[in-house]
């Protein structure tokens, strides 16, 4: 025990008796609190004495301390629900693989049992998604955001969202404007209202803009007294409450933001929340919080220290809102300590079994797989080691895509087939879906009122959002110039109109879908949407109360909305609960419908995400495998993995569905349950696994040929010779078939034009590789000017766009090459057609235009 100040020691003795055992630290915390809370509560209210400003601080820190034993409580409650539920799910769910039972409920999995992709990662996504598409949704109704998008009224908005958190009048600003920041403060209040009721414990802050950035490397290049000297006249004095030594305090703001330590994640605390009031003086004095005295001030600062926009710092916010929301209400207040619980009762079901095998392989699995899993859902694989070495890692992968990924729409073609056969696996005609995604093209994002079904579904234009990204990385963490610099080149190259009209699509289908579907009972359902519907935790009852939902019209088709949970009677529900046998009450309602609206939004968010491909956590957590961007090993491994999220994407979520999301039993937990084994079982399961791999692989290579033949045109070449079996080796390689293995067996390049070294390496480090060949070339005297011209324009961002690439080869690059290296243009000719069959349909060679006369 620490030893007491002597003033403190006779205080001490009477803090014992009033509240019992208590630690001499935690007293010190507790008078070094109520002293500052004195000093700053004389400094604002100068007419009391020092006696009276005690009694008032001490009566302060009471109220605070009771409210924290009631949010102790309440948090105890909460996590023993949650750890009850989840034990309950895979006790009923996965007896046999309690770990895959673990997996499902964190990330999600394949396996055809109930709940078996309603998952936290899921509910994240659907939750984050929903924030951000209703936002962006009722923005556009008012067609507002471009004016949002653009960033010219940044200050304007933010002064309106500080005038509305403060109830202050906003007549004379543009009336555009405050619509926008009543909007924002709209779903940002619902999103903390949710974070709340899920356990946290979040104050109504006055003149609340957004979450706040701070981009740690312009602090440190400011340096402390300079950014001390921006900041300190920008901020509330309410910043200090409590505060002794303003410069101190700053140092420390300072420090904790240039090192980063603001974004690591708190360490893991007991599951029973915080207890005492020394404990709540602990996390008040380390909750080193800036408050703006205005949003010009709040503005100024962010465009001086910021790391993006108003816009990005807004969805960024309501993202993490939606992540941290879900979490807690499946984990509880204290997750990870929730799930160590969880994971030590299921252990000790296994250990009852008396099979060490089976013991084994799950401890293995817990500290390898699941531990994986959970670093990915609570967001530890997003937290930089090092900011800065995350940050210039990060541009470095964007300024490669940004290079490399100019053809990707030509190599997207395959999306539709993959689309198909979610939509197979869902029960519907193969080729009658394939005709529906094609003509979905021809709408877009679909009307007015189809995107406010979308949004309602957490379902919108991943354009407006900038994610178009997260198709081909699992990298999020670059810069807020590159990420707009990425949203850019996206749309250029046409890949955020093919996604989101593409998307658009899905989510429609899927909710005109539910909406045909309601007048028919649940055993009356087709048994392949049945078994779609109960990966979402969705039965038979429940689907009774789905049916008596309102439904939407929307251009003359009628669709199911996540909203319309609302319009079910409230005597429906209450009989729900009595045939449960659950008590009736407001609250138990509302988690009912709560409930069913978690599942429509998470089953259609989701199965769009197997219809238009994109990696999931599951998938990110296998490719990030635990690490941390900002570190060697994290930023290694992110290198290796940029581009392959399409190809991982599409083996464990496509191939993987048809093959273990058809009724297959995996191999118990005391057997060894990895590789071919597996595989081998799943194909003979019969519940038609090898039709539907078939058929996947059979149209993804048709459509992968398509793929070929479009940018062979595009590049004046004459298609591959469709009577060649290493032709249609090459677009089973193309269409996503064979995944990244198809890439070395059948082929020189991957779907996005790059070689086997760059698809083993990943593009960066084979760029890396290029340029210390070339740097060895040149110093042994080897005319290198040919090849550093390629390295050239194979890395320079927005040169490599399909339209454009092809007239700049002809009116400038071809005629420099040549001029490199004479002849190189009729060797390449001679090249490609022994090695493809091809020729060109317009000669490199003889036919290139010369304007400048660099080939002469």
């Amino acid at each position: 025990m620490a030893n007491l100040p002597a003033g403190i020691s006779p205080c001490a003795d009477a803090v014992r008796a009033a509240v019992g055992d208590i630690e001499d630290k935690e007293i010190q915390e507790i008078f070094s609190l109520l002293r500052d809370r004195q000093k700053a509560i004389m400094a604002r209210e100068g007419a009391l004495s020092s006696e009276q400003a005690v009694l008032k601080a001490a009566d302060d820190l009471a109220r605070q301390a009771e409210h924290a034993s009631i949010i102790e409580r309440r948090n105890a409650l909460l996590n023993m629900k949650a750890r009850a539920k989840a034990i309950s799910f895979v006790r009923s769910n996965f007896a046999d693989r309690p770990d895959l039972g673990l997996e499902s409920m964190l990330v999600g999995t394949n396996l055809a049992r109930q709940g078996s992709r309603s998952s936290i990662a899921a509910e994240q996504k659907g939750r984050a998604d929903a924030y951000i598409g209703g936002l962006l949704a009722d923005l556009d109704r008012s067609d507002l955001v471009g004016i949002l998008a653009k960033g010219d009224s940044d200050q304007d908005i933010a002064d309106a969202l500080w005038r509305i958190g403060k109830e202050m009048d906003t007549k004379h600003l543009n009336p555009q404007v405050v619509e926008i920041a009543q909007t924002i403060q709209k779903y940002q209040e619902a999103a903390r209202i949710d974070a709340n009721r899920a356990g946290a414990s979040i104050g109504k802050l006055d003149g609340y803009i957004t979450r706040q950035s701070h981009d740690s490397e312009k602090i440190g290049a400011a340096g402390f007294d300079q950014w001390a000297r921006d900041v300190l006249p920008r901020l509330d004095p309410s910043t200090f409450d409590g505060v002794s030594d303003v410069g101190q305090f700053l140092k420390g703001v300072f420090n904790g933001l240039v090192s980063g330590d603001h974004l690591k994640a708190p360490g893991d605390r007991p599951a029973n929340g915080f207890k005492g009031p020394a404990n709540l003086a602990k996390r008040l004095s380390q909750e080193r919080v800036l408050h703006f005295k205005d949003g010009i001030a709040w503005h100024e600062y962010n465009k001086l220290y910021g790391t993006g926009n108003l816009r990005e710092a807004v969805l960024r916010g309501l993202d993490m809102a939606g992540q941290n929301t879900a979490l807690m209400r499946r984990l509880g207040t204290n997750p990870e300590a929730n799930l160590n619980m969880i994971v030590d009762v299921l252990k000790e079901d296994v250990r009852k079994t008396g099979d060490n095998q089976a013991l084994k392989n799950f401890n293995t699995e817990a500290r390898g797989k699941i531990a994986n899993r959970f670093k990915e859902v609570s967001g530890q694989t997003r937290i930089p080691g090092s900011a800065t070495q995350a940050r210039v890692a990060a541009n470095v992968r964007a300024w490669q895509s940004l290079s490399k990924l100019g053809g990707a729409l030509l190599s997207s073609f395959t999306d539709l087939p993959v689309a198909a056969s979610e939509f197979r696996y869902q029960g519907k005609s193969f080729l009658g879906s394939l005709g529906d995604m094609a003509g979905g093209l021809l709408k877009g994002r679909g009307s007015a009122e189809q995107r406010e079904i979308l949004a309602s579904f957490g379902v919108y234009a991943d354009s407006m959002r900038g994610e178009i990204m997260r198709r081909f990385s699992a990298d999020d963490s670059m810069g807020g110039k590159m990420s707009r610099g990425m949203s850019l080149f996206f749309r250029l190259n046409g890949l955020s109109w093919w996604t989101d009209a593409n998307k658009a699509s899905a989510g429609l289908m899927m909710a005109h879908n539910l909406a045909q579907n309601k007048g028919r009972a649940w055993g009356a359902l087709d048994v392949n949407y049945r078994r779609a519907l109960s990966l979402y935790d969705l039965d038979e009852a429940k689907w009774d109360l789905l049916r008596g939902m309102d439904t939407r019209m929307a251009d003359g088709r009628e669709y199911m909305t996540s909203d319309g949970v609302a319009s079910i009677p409230d005597e429906r529900v209450t009989e729900y609960l009595k045939e449960q046998g659950r008590p009736v009450s407001e609250g138990a309602i509302r988690d009912v419908r709560n409930g069913l609206q978690q599942s429509l939004r998470t089953y259609v968010n989701d199965r769009v995400t197997y219809a238009v491909l994109e990696p999931d956590a599951r998938t990110r957590s296998i490719m990030n495998q635990g690490t941390q961007p900002g570190t060697i090993p994290g930023d290694l491994l992110r290198f290796v993995t940029q581009f392959k999220s399409f190809p991982a994407a599409y083996m464990q979520k496509t191939m993987g569905r048809d093959l273990y999301g058809r009724g297959y039993t995996p191999t118990g937990l005391s057997e060894r349950f990895r590789g071919g084994r597996d595989l081998i079982a799943a194909l003979r399961n019969g519940n038609g696994e090898k039709l539907a791999i078939a058929q996947l692989i059979l149209w993804t290579t048709a459509f992968g040929y398509l793929s070929m033949a479009a940018k062979d045109s595009w590049k004046m070449k004459t298609p591959r010779d469709p009577n060649d079996p290493k032709t249609w080796m090459a677009a089973m390689a193309q269409g996503g078939g064979l995944g990244i293995f198809g890439d070395y067996l059948f082929g020189e390049t991957s779907r996005f034009g790059n070689s086997a070294l760059e698809s083993a390496a990943g593009p960066a480090l084979g760029t890396a590789a290029d340029l210390a060949n070339l740097w060895s070339r040149a110093k042994a005297g080897d005319d290198t000017a040919a090849s550093a011209l390629r390295l050239a324009q194979n890395n320079t961002p927005f040169l490599n766009l399909f339209y454009s690439r092809i007239v700049l080869d002809h009116l400038f690059f071809f005629s420099l090459q040549e001029a490199m290296n004479p002849g190189s243009l009729r060797r390449t000719e001679q090249r490609i057609q022994k090695e493809n069959g091809q020729t060109f349909l317009i000669r490199p060679s003889q036919s290139y235009a010369d304007p400048l006369g660099i080939a002469r």
